[in-house]
């Protein structure tokens, strides 16, 4: 009980903090310093498990991926690199449904925390041309922002997943993921985008030149994803080549320094964050002790994912969170490793959904203040999605059951 108890007091931490304007890195590093005090863990075990964060190699390399992408996300919006792909976008698709959807997805894969500002003001011109409500601009901005974050090979959920879960290939876990985003998308469109006036964009220049700008300026996103794949090549050594397009594409003498400027350490700190509280719950006796009778027992395994992932995503915003606790636990039960896998790819999609409609969710809280509006209208307008969302979430266990067992 009175690990319980900590962790709730300390996660309580976090919404207090965040509203101090305190760092969601900072805030999660003192959460797990107060947990490891209250649960009774002691000074010198979170001393400990903050070691074992910074010095683990393949957390290290983590980090650096986690920091590059950051910078690339800078260094795109800095040489105006989403500007041309909009621009070359609207003339190769000339559909301002798909452009909305399209816009903000394509940010998504920047995978930047608390990004969807990146792409807000680019759904508010659109909303302002063809008069669509604010609140359905931020729910379209919000929906289609997240997209990646289920798909990328290098978003911080799947990192973590293939360090947590090393004997099941994130690629597998990704494939299974593409049902759940290809229903996403549909409750998207048929919850929110239906609501846009369809309108064809006109332009008489030639769809096959912007096409070929569109793929040229979207190259620094996904190269590192075809090296990864054909040649097995690390994340954090194949984003340089994602580093030398942007620098081939937009070549300056300032290339180096504007990397330099645009190193952002809060981002570091807040995957350091959930790596350290992951950390401190690991050495929970009691808690450990009990989530592992939890989902050792088939009876309790499945609600057992669903509680935990709803608690550690609604109460840090985080979509990642919940894994931490979750994934060491299942990656030690005596399963075979397709319901290894299965029951991964329902952790991932649960954790994604606690945090999609958590109220500290960064984007969200991004998004309201951007468009000037209220969190309780938002969920007003967004409540049907959340519903959808919420059943496809809890079908996709049955779904995928007969088939991986």
């Amino acid at each position: 009980m009175r690990e319980f108890l900590a962790i709730l007091v300390s996660f309580a931490t976090i919404p207090v903090l965040s509203r101090r304007k305190v760092s969601l890195g900072i805030s999660l590093i003192i959460c797990a310093f107060v947990l490891s005090l209250l649960s009774g863990l002691g000074v010198f075990t979170y001393f400990e498990a903050a070691y074992q964060t910074l010095t683990d190699l393949a957390r290290v390399q983590q980090y650096i991926v986690v920091l590059e992408i950051s910078i690339l996300g800078a260094l795109l919006k800095k040489y105006n690199f989403i500007d041309k792909i909009v621009d070359s976008l609207t003339k190769v698709v000339k559909n301002i449904r798909v452009i909305i959807m399209f816009i903000p997805a394509l940010i998504g894969f920047l995978v930047v925390p608390g990004g969807a500002i990146i792409s807000a003001p680019f759904i508010d011109k659109i909303g302002d041309d063809y008069s669509i409500p604010k609140t359905n601009r931020g729910i379209m901005n919000l929906i289609f922002r997240h997209i990646a974050m289920l798909m990328m090979p290098y978003s911080n959920g799947l990192l973590i997943t293939a360090l947590l879960v090393p004997q099941i290939s994130i690629y597998k876990v990704i494939g299974l993921n593409l049902v759940f985003i290809a229903i996403y998308i549909f409750l998207g469109y048929m919850l929110q985008m239906r609501k846009v006036e369809m309108v064809e964009i006109k332009s008489d220049e030639p769809v096959s030149t912007n096409l070929i700008k569109l793929i040229k300026y979207t190259s620094p996103i996904y190269i590192v994803v075809f090296l990864n794949l054909l040649f097995n090549i690390p994340f954090y050594i194949g984003m340089l080549a994602n580093f030398l397009a942007v620098y081939l594409l937009h070549p300056t003498k300032d290339f180096f320094k504007d990397i330099v400027e645009s190193i952002n350490i809060k981002i570091i700190l807040s995957i350091v964050g959930v790596y350290l509280v992951q950390n401190v719950i690991s050495r929970l006796g009691y808690l450990n002790t009990y989530l592992t009778s939890v989902f050792s027992n088939t009876d309790t395994l499945v609600i057992g994912i669903i509680l935990s992932s709803i608690f550690f995503g609604l109460t840090t915003g985080i979509s990642y969170s919940s894994l931490g606790v979750i994934l060491p636990i299942l990656a030690q039960l005596p399963i075979s490793e397709n319901r290894l896998l299965l029951l991964t790819h329902y952790a991932f999609i649960w954790g994604f959904v606690s945090y999609m409609f958590s109220p500290l969710h960064l984007c969200q809280i991004f998004t309201c203040e951007f468009f000037e509006i209220e969190q309780a209208a938002l969920y007003k307008e967004y409540r049907k999605f959340i519903l959808a969302l919420v059943l496809v979430a809890l079908l996709m266990y049955f779904f995928w059951l007969p088939i991986l067992g």
